[in-house]
């Protein structure tokens, strides 16, 4: 880490021009990629001491790495993104534009992007050190915890990127990962439950719950639930429960029944996963439990999803988010066919979509790259992470994230701060830097999100 006097300026001097003047610098031709992003930090720190939003003119393209990470930057603050959002996406640029050249190269570092992403990955204490008091502060910008209260489940889905194994979250780390959430300013909060199968422990989950809503009442807050559930367990009192508690649930169907249960077996065989999930679906709808459902389509099982999600029209489904299976590689020919297949749909039920009487969540809150997922989240035993840090888990049976300390010892939900840069490096150190082959699907997996990104974008630009 660098010396502390680095930000001495921006604290003797805290004025708009700061901002202004340190981004003009990063924006000069023939600045390095450190360069620029140490401009764009000593810009974010000096606009989170005055809470301005300063300006500045894209560079000039001459093909350098640093000129398009400058360029990006320059298009994101353009847009109305803060200066640190805009250093968090340019870092992720940067990975990316260097991952792509080692892989061109076949392995290494030859863009000499890891030690710029590693000197910087604790960019948000140097701008909290510069203005921890600054009206436009560098708070978390997370208003939901993921809480990961069991890796037991019923089933193991070829996709599923989580290891399964017999554990569950203690009763006194789940308290305190809702205390900890209950800390933050924001003033509407929501409380995630995932697993394994969260609803094998039905007991934990409601209690939590029961705690957050009288914690955000009690705050003149408002708060809310979420839970990914197979639904096995999913009961018409206990729907009545969750909708009481304000929850809305998430539930996977991937199609029809053979295309359902390709990808997802039961530990107990004489289970049939479609018509458990499909029982769950009419036990919300039935009980006026919000819901979601979740279709994922495989390289293998793209071509299929306009049928897949024809169906889940057909049984009463109105929710739905099309998902790109992870850890896997997409093909320009796959990636195609998934893409193809998000058009088709959007073009056939135009009318529903226009009307709301459907919802499609890749047209809204979807966040893409996908595998780059910044919420963050509880494991078992109380450590912290960043969810895109479980997205290869399953998939080589390398050493376990470390995590970032434990729930338990956080004192303020708004001094957590990470981005989607965050999860980037973590992968990458984690595993892809160690494992050539999962390098490449990582690298794969980004870019099929920045395509899905732009596919979105212009089917949002169809339907206004």
């Amino acid at each position: 880490m660098r010396p502390a006097p680095w930000y001495t300026h921006l604290v003797q001097k805290p004025t708009p021009a700061g901002a202004s003047e340190f981004l003009s610098r990063a924006m000069q031709p023939g600045t390095s990629t450190e360069g620029v992003v140490e401009g764009l930090c000593l810009a974010a720190a000096a606009a989170a001491v005055d809470g301005g939003q300063p300006r500045c003119d894209a560079p000039t393209d001459d093909g350098t790495l640093a000129a398009r990470v400058a360029r990006h930057a320059a298009r994101l603050l353009a847009s109305g993104a803060t200066v640190a959002a805009a250093l968090d996406d340019a870092l992720v640029l940067a990975l990316y534009a260097g991952e792509s050249a080692a892989l061109r190269a076949g392995g290494g570092d030859p863009a000499g992007v890891r030690p710029i992403a590693e000197t910087w990955a604790d960019y948000p204490d140097r701008i909290l050190a510069a203005a921890p008091r600054g009206p436009a502060g560098l708070a978390n910008p997370r208003h939901n915890l993921q809480l990961m209260v069991t890796r037991r489940c019923q089933l193991r889905c070829d996709y599923c990127p989580v290891v399964k194994r017999d554990a569950d979250m203690p009763q006194e780390v789940l308290d305190a990962a809702v205390d900890r959430l209950l800390t933050g300013e924001q003033r509407e909060q929501r409380l995630d439950f995932s697993g394994g199968e969260p609803l094998l422990r039905p007991g934990a989950v409601l209690r939590a719950a029961e705690r957050f809503q009288r914690g955000t009442q009690a705050a003149g807050k408002r708060g809310s639930c979420y839970m990914v559930t197979n639904g096995f367990r999913l009961t018409s009192s206990l729907a009545r429960e969750l909708s009481g508690l304000g929850f809305r649930i998430e539930l996977s169907l991937d199609g029809d029944e053979a295309l359902h249960n390709r990808y997802k077996t039961p530990l107990n065989t004489a289970e049939n996963p479609y018509r458990r999930t499909r029982a769950a679906i009419e036990t919300a709808i039935e009980a006026g439990l919000p819901y979601t459902v979740v279709m994922v389509a495989t390289p293998e099982t793209s071509a299929q999803l306009p049928a897949g999600f024809a169906h889940a029209m057909e049984i009463g489904v109105r929710s739905i988010d099309v998902n790109y299976a992870i850890g896997r590689e997409w093909t320009p020919s796959a990636a195609e066919s998934f893409g193809g297949a998000l058009r088709e749909i959007v073009h056939t039920w135009r009318p529903q979509l226009l009307d709301r009487t459907l919802e499609l969540g890749n047209l809204s809150s979807r966040v893409e790259p996908a595998v780059l997922n910044a919420e963050w989240m509880v494991d078992v035993d109380g450590s912290l992470h960043l969810m895109t840090e479980w997205a290869l888990e399953s998939s080589r049976p390398l050493p376990a994230v470390a995590g970032r300390g434990r729930v338990q010892d956080v004192r303020c939900w708004d001094q957590l701060y990470a981005g989607r840069f965050h999860g980037y490096l973590a992968l990458l150190q984690a595993y892809s830097w160690r494992d050539e082959a999962l390098r490449r699907v990582l690298h794969n997996n980004v870019g099929m999100g920045r395509r899905m990104a732009g596919e979105m974008a212009a089917l949002r630009g169809e339907l206004r």
